[in-house]
């Protein structure tokens, strides 16, 4: 015991130090005082934009968040700052706050960036990046982070008071753009185009309304400019401008054009770094002043297979990001997490510093008191003895939802619980209760009514919330989720899988039903904190009574949820293992040497590569695999074979599926449908196009019979 208050202790004090420094350096330095203040001020504008969060009055910042800031405010600003090593990790329970956060951090850096240049839009360009893993994350923080991006725009062009007269912040605009995947957003001009009058593809529309008038916005293709344009359409909006577009961008070439000053994308989408040349000039690779911020939100999810290639190519984005020696700064966030010093130098190649510090009582952490009295969330648990899974999850859920309708005789008090988010851990399982919910919980509503003598409820609107959705729908989705009870379009029933357990904040969420124990606590944890977050929450776990885990579950569901966050699994990263580095070490040597030795962007042709250039990329890279792992030690052996491989065979171009033997690298996907067809994929090093599908997919054909190669006919011979 004493020694672990002893190193609580000191965690606690290194914590204190380093806010009273960030303190200090605010109130000493005038540039970031003046950063600060505008951080603010833009982030009250985002606050009182909102119309959900307005009903609560003024942005009131909480104790853990202003923490957070003076913690990380003098890395963040200082390149040459020590602390640029260590990876702060903000550790809160979903739904506290913690966007806010390192939002108000994204915006001091934007604003300081400007007042410290010697010149002019000298702190133009990418100043941070937020990654994520799942898109719908990525949908609704792209919309949250672009209201804070567009109330620090008002104020760099003085439509709100509180900017200084003598304060210059350039004329290039602050801008957001979207850098994901063409599944979800067009890549080209032409694509985005055509997608404006055709809802069934990808469309760049990932912003509807104004967030200052909440009108709606005028998306438009500008031909001479081969962009795509949004403008609010409100001439008395404070974000209208005659002549200028909204500075927001969701098309990769728009993008890659306008260099936005926060970028957010998806991990998977940084595997582009191997193909793109176009990436160079978006992180300034050559240029006077990189991103200096990377901010990876829902830390957790950075695990197993995508966890692991994620860590191989942060080899690549840390070193393009790195110059004259000084490494960006890394700031992260989660809520459920176990072992994170480990995942964190194994992904990041960086010490940890998690906060609020852990102290040695949990529900006192300095900055946040665990409110005994709160209402907070009530887990019931269900088992289906005696009875089949399908009957008790059909029982519970037309209990419930006749409830929600009878109980509470006004509206907006049946409003919390009128919406039951049903959690299913697997798509077939959801695919069965969608039946379920349209025939088989009508006719379990209609005997609850009978025997209650109530009216009986009508389920009109039941939805899914799944991968199988496209873009637009996730979007339509969560606007459709926050339509009030006894409202057209209010949602009666959804059915989500595992992409509800982050990214879904809609406060007036109350009621869940979870068939089956998730795989992980931390699943449930995420998942089930996903209702009760404004009221009360009801949380109904179904025990399948006939699986052994679920049932251990049910028998001691008491004892269990009251330790809840202990049972955390460990994440596990290994991104220096074999198989890890059969498919992404080439990735990362190509990489490398494209964008960082003189000449090679545009062409592979190592013989004008210096030596000593790719010798000091192979060292950059053994150094870092021997200390996230030192039992690797093929690292250097594998790196110097594809460096004689790639000299020996000369390609003529980095990427082409259709030219093998003349390109470096093709298609992982492309290789494995070759090798599925029967034909030698070529000497070109498959590579990932993304880094969630580690196991490349392959298309087929069945054939109702096959035939003899040696036969002549199609007769007897025929198998």
């Amino acid at each position: 015991l004493g020694c672990t208050a002893q190193r609580h202790l000191r965690a606690c004090t290194d914590v204190s130090d380093r806010m009273r420094r960030g303190a200090a350096f605010l109130a000493s330095t005038k540039n970031a005082t003046i950063a600060f203040q505008l951080a603010n001020r833009a982030m009250q504008l985002q606050h009182e934009w909102d119309p959900q969060k307005a009903k609560t009055g003024s942005l009131i910042w909480r104790p853990f968040q202003l923490g957070f800031v003076l913690l990380a405010v003098q890395s963040v600003a200082r390149r040459e700052h020590s602390e640029r090593s260590v990876m702060d990790l903000l550790w809160f329970p979903t739904g506290g706050g913690k966007t806010e956060a390192y939002l108000a951090l994204t915006a001091f850096l934007m604003f300081y960036r400007r007042l410290e240049s010697s010149y002019p839009n000298g702190g133009a360009g990418v100043a941070a990046i937020m990654r994520y893993t799942l898109r719908l994350l990525t949908t609704q923080q792209f919309s949250r982070a672009a209201a804070m991006v567009l109330a620090a725009e008002a104020l760099r062009r003085r439509r709100f008071p509180g900017v200084p007269s003598d304060c210059d912040l350039g004329a290039e605009p602050f801008s957001i753009g979207l850098w994901v995947g063409g599944d979800a957003t067009p890549n080209t001009f032409r694509g985005a185009r055509d997608a404006l009058t055709d809802p069934t593809l990808p469309s760049p529309k990932q912003i509807l309304a104004c967030p200052a008038c909440r009108a709606l916005l005028d998306w438009t293709a500008n031909n001479p400019a081969q962009s795509i344009e949004a403008r609010c359409p409100d001439k008395n909006c404070k974000l209208h401008h005659d002549t200028a577009p909204l500075p927001i961008w969701t098309v990769d070439e728009d993008v890659y054009a306008k260099r936005p000053t926060l970028l957010i994308g998806t991990v998977d989408k940084f595997a582009q770094i191997v193909r793109k040349v176009e990436v160079n000039e978006l992180f300034a690779v050559h240029g006077e002043q990189p991103p200096d911020l990377i901010i990876q939100d829902e830390l957790h999810l950075i695990s197993g297979p995508l966890g692991t290639v994620v860590g191989m190519y942060e080899v690549i984005v840390d070193r393009l990001l790195t110059k004259d020696g000084v490494r960006p700064k890394v700031i992260g966030s989660t809520a459920t997490i176990r072992r994170a010093e480990d995942q964190v130098s194994a992904l990041f190649n960086r010490k940890t510093c998690q906060f609020p510090p852990p102290g040695l009582d949990a529900a006192d952490s300095g900055f946040a008191v665990v409110d005994a009295g709160a209402p907070g969330r009530l887990y019931a648990g269900i088992t289906t003895a005696g009875r089949s899974a399908k009957f008790t999850l059909q029982a519970t859920a037309g209990s419930v939802l006749q409830s929600a309708a009878t109980a509470f005789p006004d509206p907006k008090r049946a409003d919390p619980y009128w919406t039951l988010v049903a959690y299913f851990n697997s798509l077939r399982e959801l695919g069965g209760a969608l039946v379920l919910m349209q025939d088989d919980v009508a006719d379990a509503i209609r005997l609850y009514a009978g025997r209650r003598s109530e009216s009986e409820r009508d389920l009109a609107e039941i939805e899914e919330l799944t991968s199988r959705r496209s873009q637009a729908e996730v979007r339509d989705m969560l606007d459709q989720l926050a339509i009030p009870a006894a409202t057209d379009g209010s949602l009666d029933v959804v059915l989500a899988s595992n992409m509800l357990s982050v990214g879904v904040d809609v406060p007036r969420l109350g009621l869940m039903l979870v068939n089956g124990q998730p795989k992980g606590i931390a699943e449930y944890i995420q998942a089930t904190s996903r209702v009760g977050r404004r009221h009360p929450g009801l949380v109904l776990s179904v025990l399948n009574h006939a699986k052994a885990r679920d049932r251990s579950h049910f028998e001691s569901f008491s004892t269990w949820h009251q330790t809840l966050y202990r049972d955390v699994e460990a994440t596990s990263v290994t991104p220096f293992a074999s198989r890890s580095r059969d498919r992404a070490l080439h990735a990362t040597l190509v990489a490398l040497v494209r964008h960082l030795v003189p000449g090679m962007l545009d062409k592979p042709d190592l013989t004008a590569a210096p030596s000593d250039a790719l010798t000091a990329i192979i060292d950059d890279i053994v150094t870092r695999a021997h200390e996230i792992d030192s039992s690797e030690a093929l690292v250097r052996v594998e790196l110097e074979d594809r460096l004689e491989k790639w000299q020996f065979r000369a390609p003529t171009t980095y990427w082409n599926d259709h030219q093998p033997q003349r390109s470096l690298l093709q298609s992982a996907e492309w290789a494995a449908t070759k090798r599925a067809l029967g034909r030698s994929p070529g000497d070109a090093w498959p590579t990932l196009n993304n880094m969630r599908n580690v196991e490349p997919s392959s298309m087929f054909r069945l054939a109702e019979f096959l035939r003899d190669r040696n036969a002549k006919d199609g007769g007897d011979n025929a198998k």
